[in-house]
């Protein structure tokens, strides 16, 4: 009986790029907004008597198999555009969602093509991506989607930006866009070239917003 060791590589790594898609991490996104939106329907009470929201975060089969075959898929995970977005307002206003709630820290932190999606000045959830990579990251490439206009609110957009062109120096060159609708915007639209950097300019296509979620040490939810 042949196993799927038994395919020539090139099959292998093609089946692992249709198994794994690190931006299924949004659809626990809509979990939250969801649940957000029900408790506000609800009669209101104490905001510390809510629950706080809990994302489920599961490891793809295909990284359970066996060494060899999961050593193979996670390079090719981590080579995949990661699209990252604010994560959603909920009712619990007493902390915001983390990222960390959504996706791995270790998988952020293994990535090779980032692609930052801002659609408002999420300056929490900006320090907190940077304080990871800060840590350590495998970045080759991170792009940043913001609108044309100065995202809301200002003062936070000014500390957003000035995070970034501050990582850009010291760690990763970034390419800056600026678009119409930075959440679904690709790279027809027109950039602005990164900082000069000796590391360089690189350049990834992104992908666009997935619909599932990662655990794991390299964190995917359902």
């Amino acid at each position: 009986m042949l196993s799927f060791l038994n395919l020539p590589p090139e099959i292998r790594l093609i089946i692992y790029a249709y198994s794994l898609n690190p931006n299924e991490y949004v659809s626990g996104y809509r979990k939250i907004e969801l649940l957000a939106a029900a408790e506000m329907d609800r009669a209101r009470g104490p905001v510390c008597a809510y629950p706080r929201p809990y994302i489920e975060r599961n490891t793809p089969a295909i990284l359970l198999l066996n060494r060899k075959i999961t050593k193979e898929a996670l390079e090719v995970l981590y080579k995949i555009p990661l699209n990252l977005y604010s994560p959603p307002p909920t009712y619990f206003v007493m902390r915001r969602m983390d990222i960390t709630e959504f996706i791995g820290e270790p998988l952020l932190q293994r990535i090779q093509h980032g692609v930052l999606r801002l659609d408002d000045a999420s300056k929490h959830f900006i320090s907190t991506l940077l304080d990871i990579w800060g840590k350590a990251n495998s970045l080759q490439s991170l792009h940043v989607y913001r609108s044309k206009h100065t995202p809301s609110p200002p003062r936070h957009w000014k500390v957003v930006e000035d995070r970034l062109r501050t990582f850009s120096e010291s760690s990763v060159p970034i390419t800056w866009h600026r678009v119409d609708d930075p959440l679904k915007a690709d790279y027809c639209e027109t950039t602005e070239p990164p900082r000069p950097s000796p590391l360089g300019k690189l350049l990834v296509s992104s992908t666009q917003r997935g619909n599932g979620g990662i655990d794991s040490e390299d964190g995917f939810h359902e």
